[in-house]
């Protein structure tokens, strides 16, 4: 086996984009070829443009004129002086404040409205005059001495008309220079006594709505005790926060309170109320005397005890004593305890003696029980002030949108009635004095000569010559190339390559007699055969199909002499015709056609494809098979497994396999074939094949994902 199959690259259809038929943008490069060919029909189809241009483009003299207003007075002084900048609020002499706004003014003097009048004019000598007729030859600007320097523009409005009945121009400035001063005086007052009339039926119903507004302003205010919501809002926040403030504060001087009185409790062994009693009974002076001599009697008794028996007449009689004292401790704690003094459940502690220490710490666990009860109560009030200040925040946002909103109209009413007054008096200060007329500093004229003719504007014939050319120009190129698209075929090689992502493996050049041995015929054969060789030189091709993408393309002689020429090369070369429709490559070998492809694919399995394969006595490397015998079912077989099979013992035998199929579009026969080779090599002819077909064929080799191998053109004749 040779190298030439194992050095051929076998792409995917699906790696290689098809025709792109609308191509986006302008192709420079395209254009540029389609000049070159037919450069001699855009030089005819130009000269006859050009020719018809200079024809119809006949010398027509157009006539002008203008007039010139001076719509604002020159000095400083005068423009102060003026009505209108009297009642401005801008007097403080800045120059931009007082300039008119000749934007607005130009568009107003070519409104459809100011037109109309003139034209109603006009008519009266010229009843054919329109008004599209006047806007469009109208001009109006203002006068600036310096195009490029805004600084110089004057007060000046400029007015110009141009029409080719010099009568006409001179009738149409002169009704336009009435109409524009009628209106600077006339018109410009009724539209003051319009607005003034207007503003006053404004101005009752907006002061009603002030009035309103202020009214429910105030009640709002009222209603809630504010002046602004902002405030009160941050007087409650405020507040709020020194109240917790105080609230941490009384209940930790609470918890402190609450602990001093349970300890006081636990070593005086009281609560706060016998506490009070206590300090009762240690305040009364009887009582404390009476108690002082209980505690003497009871010293003599535990002396007299220590020395006689109980039932001695000395210890009786202190037992005595000690009774009757203790009745009299009992009569004072009633007179001085009242109701409290319960003897069943009072305190014994209460009528112990007291020291100094025990009485400081009963007079504390009062002092504290008071401290208690004044913090609790506070902290209650404080807790109820708090409700009351959340429930005011939580209602002031509410309050605070009402506010706004009411606020934010009465300043919009106020804004707009203060507007309405200044306007309204400005207006009056207008009306009332004499407005002052523009002037018409330059009158209507028409251009003229020295001798006073009425002279027309100059034309420029060079730059009509210069248009007239580029112009035909334009339309010859225009012509060729729209007539080169209308035909939707390629007209070079080269258009291939700029519109088409297929590899272009090769140009075959015109030649009426293939069969002969054309030097150039056969050199685009060996270059046809180096780019495919060099193109895929990484992967194995030992079979491809060869079609047309028209059936008037001569295919038959492309496959045949791509096989001599790879046979040439060394290689052993198997040319296949599979046009089992029209088959003609055994007539071209002069080889018979008994037995070929056909009885292959057709008759028993023990027909061996050496059987039918035939030497070519053109080439010493070149073998063919033939079509063989056409049988009704024999194209249907290409899409086969036997098929498949066939294909593969060739492609062991032989370096190269080429089947010459037929037309792609024309018939499934090619597809099925194609999908046991390697790839797809399509032919179109440059010049005759239709750019539709090719895009057609491009889509169906993607469509049934075939390897689509490259594009080979044949050149014009």
């Amino acid at each position: 086996m040779q190298d030439f199959p194992g050095e051929i690259v076998v792409q995917s259809s699906n790696s290689i984009q098809q025709v792109n038929p609308t191509q986006q943008g302008l192709n420079l490069t395209g254009t540029w070829e389609t000049v070159k060919r037919n450069i001699l029909p855009i030089i005819g189809i130009s000269s006859v443009a050009a020719i018809v241009f200079s024809l119809t483009n006949s010398y027509t003299p157009i006539y002008t004129g203008d007039f010139q207003l001076l719509v604002e007075p020159v000095t400083s002084e005068a423009k102060f002086s003026e009505p209108s900048t009297l009642t401005s609020s801008s007097k403080g002499g800045y120059p931009g404040s007082l300039e008119m706004d000749y934007s607005t003014i130009i568009t107003i003097l070519k409104s459809p409205g100011m037109l109309a009048s003139i034209v109603e004019q006009v008519q009266v000598k010229y009843p054919e005059f329109t008004q599209k007729q006047l806007r469009d030859n109208l001009k109006i600007s203002r006068l600036n001495l310096d195009e490029f320097d805004l600084s110089n523009q004057t007060k000046i409005i400029e007015v110009s008309y141009q029409e080719s009945d010099p009568d006409l121009v001179d009738l149409v400035l002169e009704k336009t220079a009435e109409k524009y001063l009628r209106y600077s005086l006339e018109d410009r007052k009724t539209q003051i006594g319009q607005g003034i009339e207007f503003i006053e039926a404004q101005l009752p119903e907006l002061n009603r709505k002030v009035v309103g507004l202020q009214i429910k302003l105030q009640n709002l205010r009222e209603k809630n005790q504010f002046i602004d919501p902002e405030l009160k809002g941050e007087s409650l926040l405020k507040q709020v926060e020194q109240i917790n403030i105080q609230q941490l504060e009384t209940k930790g001087e609470l918890k402190k309170l609450k602990a001093l009185k349970q300890n006081l409790e636990q070593q005086l062994n009281m609560n706060p109320e016998e506490a009070i009693l206590a300090l009762a009974l240690g305040e009364d002076a009887n009582y404390q005397k009476l108690l002082e001599q209980s505690k003497l009697l009871d010293s003599q008794i535990s002396i007299q005890t220590a020395k006689f028996t109980n039932n001695s007449p000395q210890v009786q009689a202190l037992y005595y004593e000690q009774q009757n004292l203790m009745s009299l401790l009992t009569q004072e704690s009633r007179r001085i305890l009242g109701n409290k003094y319960q003897p069943e459940t009072v305190n014994s502690a209460l009528f112990k003696s007291k020291n100094s220490l025990s009485s400081e710490m009963t007079q504390q666990l009062v002092e504290t029980t008071n401290k208690i009860e004044l913090l609790e109560i506070q902290l209650n009030s404080l807790k109820t002030n708090q409700n009351q200040f959340e429930q005011q925040a939580q209602q002031l946002p509410n309050v605070s949108r009402q506010y706004a909103g009411v606020t934010k109209e009465l300043a919009i009413a106020n804004q707009t009635l203060d507007q309405l007054t200044t306007q309204r008096d400005a207006l009056r200060i207008e009306l009332a004095q004499s407005q002052i007329p523009w002037e018409i500093i330059s009158s209507p004229q028409l251009l003229k000569d020295s001798v006073g003719f009425p002279t027309p504007l100059p034309q420029n014939s060079e730059k009509q010559l210069m248009l007239s050319l580029f112009g035909s120009l334009i339309i010859g190129i225009g012509t060729v190339v729209v007539f080169e698209k209308s035909r939707n075929v390629f007209y070079a090689a080269k258009d291939i390559e700029q519109q088409l992502q297929i590899p272009l493996l090769g140009t075959i050049p015109p030649n009426d007699d293939l069969e002969q041995n054309n030097p150039e015929f056969l050199d685009a054969f060996d270059a046809l055969y180096g780019n495919i060789k060099f193109r895929f030189s990484e992967a194995t091709l030992r079979s491809v199909v060869v079609s047309s993408i028209s059936e008037e393309n001569k295919i038959n002689s492309i496959a045949l002499h791509l096989a001599e020429t790879v046979a040439a090369m060394g290689y052993k070369v198997l040319l296949v015709d599979a046009n089992l429709r029209l088959p003609t490559l055994h007539s071209r070998l002069y080889l018979d056609n008994e037995k070929g492809l056909c009885d292959l694919l057709v008759e028993q399995a023990d027909l061996d494809f050496h059987d039918v394969v035939q030497k070519s006595a053109r080439k010493e490397n070149l073998f063919m098979i033939t079509s063989g015998q056409i049988l009704p079912n024999s194209t249907r077989m290409l899409a086969s497994n036997q098929m498949k099979n066939l294909n593969q013992e060739l492609e062991s035998a032989f370096d190269l396999v080429i089947y010459d199929a037929p037309a792609l579009l024309n018939c499934m026969d090619t597809s099925f074939l194609a999908t046991h080779t390697d790839g797809i090599m399509t032919i179109l002819e440059v010049g005759k094949t239709s750019k539709s077909l090719v895009r057609k064929t491009s889509e169906q080799i993607e469509k049934f994902q075939l390897n689509n191998l490259g594009i080979i053109a044949i050149l014009p004749t």
